[in-house]
């Protein structure tokens, strides 16, 4: 004779009750949904080597520094030429930034000057600081 199980079938009672055990109560975001969508995409606008490495230098600077004197300097190089990214791709993330708030421009004739936001890296830091409490 093969013998019987005895195992009891697994109740939506029984399921219930271990999660209620398992699951800490009051548990909630400090982040509203709007709050946590907008700096999403403060973070999405930082994730990336070239933007960056551009927020890094133009922090060390008061004043502006033009797009031209960033060509070259900033963003990983090219794996076969060993080349930084030009004046038009440094632009691109220039403007990721700006859209983000992270940096202001003002145009001088054909060239942008551009400047950090220092505020909006405030803001960045206390989230920052938020979420390692």
């Amino acid at each position: 004779m093969a013998a019987r199980d005895t195992q009891q079938p697994i109740t939506i009672g029984a399921i219930l009750a271990a999660a209620r055990a398992c699951c800490q109560p009051g548990l909630a975001p400090r982040l509203t949904d709007d709050q946590a969508a907008a700096l999403a995409g403060l973070l999405k606008a930082l994730a990336d080597p070239a933007r960056l490495q551009i927020l890094d230098v133009l922090s060390q600077h008061d004043g502006t520094v033009c797009v031209c004197d960033l060509e070259g300097l900033v963003g990983l190089p090219d794996a076969e030429t060993g080349q930084r990214p030009r004046q038009s791709t440094i632009s691109h993330h220039l403007k990721v930034l700006r859209l983000a708030g992270l940096v202001g421009y003002e145009k001088r004739g054909l060239w942008a000057y551009y400047h950090v936001r220092r505020e909006r890296l405030t803001e960045l830091q206390a989230l920052l600081d938020l979420l390692c409490t």
